[in-house]
């Protein structure tokens, strides 16, 4: 019987600019998984970690970002691997970030801040289509259901 299981997450980055919210799309590296598609940060969730935890924590390694604010997006990814015969259902998160500045680790070799059409071009999968479209609609004023979707990040 396939198996329905959470074992990664996806974050997408957004910085809120003058000509309006953009978006974090990063290339893959050549020789890595998926090499040359455009994504967000998307990495594993560790024994014992929450899967917000993991985004935050992934966010950290693919970027050295660390956001100002935090967000459950209204979306959930899913996706099947037929050689696992399992069924993947993956959280999405949005992070709020202030600066551009990106320190890119291996996993990527390039990055840009796109505009929510730029973005929607560049990436290859519809959930990730989906995701950016659920997050921009989230981050419009008057979205009053984000309130509860906001995570309250402190300081340990």
């Amino acid at each position: 019987m396939t198996r329905i299981i959470t074992r990664v997450i996806d974050c997408w980055i957004i910085r809120r600019t003058p000509q309006g919210l953009r978006f974090l799309i990063m290339k893959r590296a050549p020789g890595r998984i998926y090499a040359g598609i455009y994504h967000c940060v998307h990495g594993k969730i560790l024994p014992g970690e929450t899967a917000w935890k993991a985004a935050l924590r992934e966010m950290f390694e693919e970027t050295g970002q660390k956001p100002v604010r935090f967000w459950v997006a209204d979306f959930t990814s899913s996706f099947y691997e037929a050689g696992e015969d399992r069924m993947n259902l993956v959280p999405v998160f949005a992070a709020e970030v202030e600066t551009e500045k990106v320190q890119m680790g291996p996993e990527h070799e390039s990055y840009s801040w796109l505009s929510l059409e730029d973005a929607m071009e560049k990436v290859s999968w519809e959930n990730h289509q989906k995701a950016l479209n659920a997050i921009a609609r989230m981050m419009q004023d008057g979205f009053v259901s984000k309130k509860w979707l906001e995570i309250q990040l402190h300081e340990s």
